[in-house]
């Protein structure tokens, strides 16, 4: 018999859900679930009654076996009664709830009174709401009596309306494990390096652990941990894998290594998530009924457009969603979401997993359990992690906002705010840059009221031009506040003054707890990267533990498909003008000496466009080599083009101006001829700052070096990862010049991989 199992709250979503997308402060996405005002509300309980309490019962339909299961807020004991508790906690003001205004709460309670009235044999059992709003922590509760046969009659209906769908989800789930272990890989034979991180891979997850795993450019990381989470699958708890990814033409080569294990007789369901900015089909991502015909009633279609595309598509790319929501006329963005909790795989950007902000929210914790993480280029998930886990707050659009709410409660709530920031300015008028040891009380309340008294704006007057100012400027705060109950020890807190005006900052100077604490809620993790250099640094960042596995692979290639070439020419700011002739010079004669095309990094768009001048007097203006320049805010379609230039076999030799750390310079792929010399110059290094020289700071106190932690090991990274675009294939060979004296000093000769051991000064 098939068995299927699935939450209370996940069931009675699926069956009674309903209704539109609504994002202003009156519609039902204001009320949200909120972990602290759950406890504060148990903490109130009394001895005998009990809370987050397990429930689980069976239902036989159609030749299946349902598992329900769930852990209900509390249970409430009288000495006449049994009460189920189930807390939400709600921006709405409470006088605008009426006993009926979620039915959708209801049936989840009723989920749970049906599970302890069978298991106890009640007759009847109480159901009770508790609502908690969650600024001013007023509760409001309501109560019904249900006898077990009604309880009964309404999970017989609701298992009922969930069965077609469970035998759907039944059918994928025997059709994916049946694959899974006919599945071989996908090529003849493994590259040097492969089969080890696949097995290292397929170890980590079946034992539930994590692994730091460096794999050069050119073993085949994306298939080479894929293919083994996937035997993984058949063989574990786990259900599903989040791959994650910085870049969008990352995420392509992973749904490519998905259509390669299809076409071996793979059947899975994967989904990859797109940017709502990116996948909305409106000119303007308003989430309104009025406004958006995708939104206006998605609730009561989107059960027909899950059914329609789990039967007929396994790859559920962007083009394939914006299909079928067109189809069924259901927000792509929501839809994509939707599908992400039901996939076997997932692709999408860091963010989905761990940003506060963003993150998935409706996995439980058993879902979690049961989900494997594969971080791939996991290099850039430390700058990532930093700015998802730090919050700023600009004191400017709280004065922007006194001139448009001039009186009434809002302008008194933003005349708090603007108190708290002028106080803070008088404290530290004369200083560029201050240090604090926590946020100010009066500015912690001033943000509190703000926040409560701009929902009430929002809701009550939605219309309003500026609306616009507020709605962000509230935004910013609820996020503020959501962060700074994350900081301890690990953050910076500092205010910067500019113009007379003061910002509050909350800086996480080390990420590494936090990502720990995120993924340790997973069944397993892999973090990897073909520039995870140095390895202790990139371990120790991504919150690594002494239990975690560690995989350092060498180069698949040989080290002559490469020349390295170092200029020790200073690049440094204050040389940079003096020297951008002889730079230029040095690039051309590199162009010149070798074949085909090339790709030239700059550590900044200025310094690029200079030593561009230069070059394009060398060059006669174009006439002898073709050059193309990266700009400032290119388009999607700009950026394909720029790559796209890169061809085998052109008369006319290309050369590419680009910025070192931008979007060309990792993740790019221009096999053969497409790409022949890489020039890089510069170490890398940011420009010095306020945050680097926070890092710097907190790492020295903690014994570490903090210098290399906030520029060299970072800069470097980028140079690893721009000289990594040349040799991507077996068959592939050029040449690498670096241009900077530092690079022959210890510190980074140290940090320069294997393959690069064989390099040639250019005197």
């Amino acid at each position: 018999m098939k068995e299927m199992k699935i939450s209370v709250r996940s069931l009675v979503e699926y069956v009674y859900r309903g209704g539109n997308i609504d994002n202003r402060f009156r519609s039902n996405s204001s009320l949200m679930e909120g972990t602290l005002i759950h406890q504060h509300i148990q903490r109130e309980y009394k001895d005998q009654d009990e809370k987050e309490v397990f429930l689980k019962t069976e239902f036989q339909k159609e030749g299946m076996t349902i598992i329900v299961h769930g852990r209900c807020d509390g249970l409430l004991k009288t000495e006449t009664s049994v009460i189920i508790d189930e807390i939400k906690s709600t921006s709405m003001p409470l006088e605008e709830l009426t006993i009926d205004s979620f039915p959708v709460y209801w049936a989840q309670a009723k989920g749970y009174a049906y599970i302890y009235a069978l298991d106890h044999q009640l007759e009847e059992i109480k159901v009770q709401l508790t609502y908690v709003q969650k600024n001013t922590k007023e509760k409001k509760r309501f109560i019904k009596t249900y006898s077990f046969d009604e309880l009964s009659v309404f999970m017989d209906e609701t298992i009922a309306a969930y069965t077609s769908y469970a035998r759907i989800l039944a059918h994928i789930r025997e059709e994916k494990h049946q694959s899974i272990s006919d599945l071989k890989f996908p090529f003849s034979t493994y590259r040097p390096g492969q089969r080890k991180l696949a097995g290292a891979v397929y170890k980590t997850i079946k034992e539930e652990r994590n692994l730091f795993g460096q794999a050069p450019t050119g073993i085949g990381k994306t298939i080479s941990t894929l293919f083994p989470s996937i035997k993984a699958m058949g063989d574990t708890e786990t259900e599903r894998l989040f791959y994650l990814t910085a870049k969008t033409i990352t995420r392509m080569t992973a749904e490519e290594a998905l259509a390669l294990m299809e076409e071996n007789g793979l059947r899975l369901r994967s989904v990859t998530l797109t940017a709502k900015d990116k996948i909305c089909f409106q000119e303007e991502t308003i989430c309104q009924p009025e406004y958006c015909e995708f939104a206006d009633g998605y609730y009561d279609r989107v059960n027909g457009a899950i059914l329609d595309i789990l039967r007929n598509e396994t790859q559920m790319t962007r083009g394939v969603i914006e299909e079928y929501a067109r189809k069924h006329r259901v927000c792509p963005f929501e839809f994509s979401l939707d599908l992400a909790y039901i996939a076997d795989v997932v692709i999408g950007d860091y963010n989905y997993i761990f940003d506060p902000r963003v993150s998935l929210k409706r996995m439980v914790n058993e879902d979690r359990q049961q989900t494997a993480l594969l971080v791939d280029e996991a290099h850039n998930l430390v700058e990532r992690s930093r700015g998802m886990f730090s919050s700023d707050l600009a004191s400017g659009a709280f004065y922007d906002l006194k001139e448009l709410y001039a009186s009434g409660e809002l302008s008194e709530a933003i005349g708090y705010v603007e108190t708290a920031f002028d106080t803070l300015l008088a404290d530290h008028k004369k200083e560029e840059n201050f240090l604090l040891e926590e946020v100010p009380g009066m500015m912690e309340e001033a943000i509190d009221h703000f926040v409560a008294k701009a929902e009430q704006e929002l809701k009550e007057e939605p219309e309003r031009e500026q609306n616009d100012l507020l709605l962000e400027t509230y935004f910013e705060a609820q996020n503020f506040l959501k962060i700074l109950q994350l900081v301890d020890d690990h953050y910076v807190i500092y205010g910067s003054i500019e113009k007379n005006k003061a910002d509050l900052h909350l800086f996480c100077v080390d990420p590494s707890y936090l990502l720990n604490e995120v993924s340790k809620q997973y069944g397993a993790s892999v973090f990897f990267s073909a520039t995870l250099s140095p390895f202790p640094y990139y371990k120790d960042m991504l919150g690594g533990k002494k239990r975690d596995y560690i995989l350092q692979l060498g180069s698949p290639y040989d080290y002559n498909q490469v020349d390295i070439t170092v200029q020790p020419l200073s690049t440094r700011y204050k040389d940079r003008e003096k020297n951008s002739i002889q730079l230029a010079d040095s690039l051309y004669e590199m162009v010149e000496r070798v074949k085909g095309n090339h790709l030239f990094f700059f550590p900044s768009y200025h310094y690029m466009e200079l030593v561009y001048s230069e070059w394009l007097k060398l060059n006669k203006q174009g006439r002898k080599f073709r050059s193309i320049i990266q700009s400032q805010g290119m388009t999607e379609q700009e950026r394909d083009d720029f790559l796209s230039s890169f061809q085998e076999g052109e008369n006319q030799k290309l050369v590419g101006f680009a910025v070192l750390g931008g979007v060309f310079s990792e993740g790019v792929d221009l096999r053969g001829d497409r790409l022949n010399g890489v020039a890089i110059v510069g170490i890398g290094l940011a420009p010095r700052s306020i945050e680097r020289d926070l890092i710097k700071n907190y790492f020295d106190e903690k014994g570490k070096n903090g210098y290399d932690y906030a520029y060299v090991y970072p800069g470097m990274n980028k140079v690893l990862q721009a000289g990594g675009r040349l040799i991507r294939s077996e068959e592939d060979h050029g040449s690498i010049l670096l241009v900077d004296d530092r690079f022959l000093t210890s510190k980074y000769l140290k940090l320069f991989p294997p393959e690069w051991s064989h390099y040639a000064v250019n005197k």
